[in-house]
């Protein structure tokens, strides 16, 4: 969000629920890895990292259902429906195919 939010919102960071949520995990991932270096017994730091990523994992669900619990800057949910125009949809089912 923020590499093109000036473009789009006429500023760098908006406090949007769903980019707030994703930049809490960010925090939680960089959390990990400093924890994980911050021990020098790996069996002290495994556990301490795996305590962190516990408490990360609350936030995935809070990550995915932000799509249906806020109307905030983004597009709604997709998921039931087939908002692609059809000329798009067969192009795109050979791309993915590979």
């Amino acid at each position: 969000g923020a590499a093109w939010g000036k473009p789009m919102w006429g500023t760098w960071w908006v406090w949007d629920a769903r980019l707030t949520s994703e930049l809490v995990l960010l925090f939680l991932y960089a959390g990990v890895i400093a924890l994980w270096h911050a021990f020098d017994d790996r069996k002290m730091a495994g556990r301490a990292a795996g305590i962190l990523v516990l408490v990360g994992v609350v936030n995935l669900p809070v990550i995915h259902y932000s799509v249906e619990w806020w109307n905030t800057l983004h597009q709604g949910s997709t998921r039931m429906q087939q908002s692609i125009d059809p000329a798009m949809r067969s192009p795109l089912r050979w791309a993915i195919a590979g």
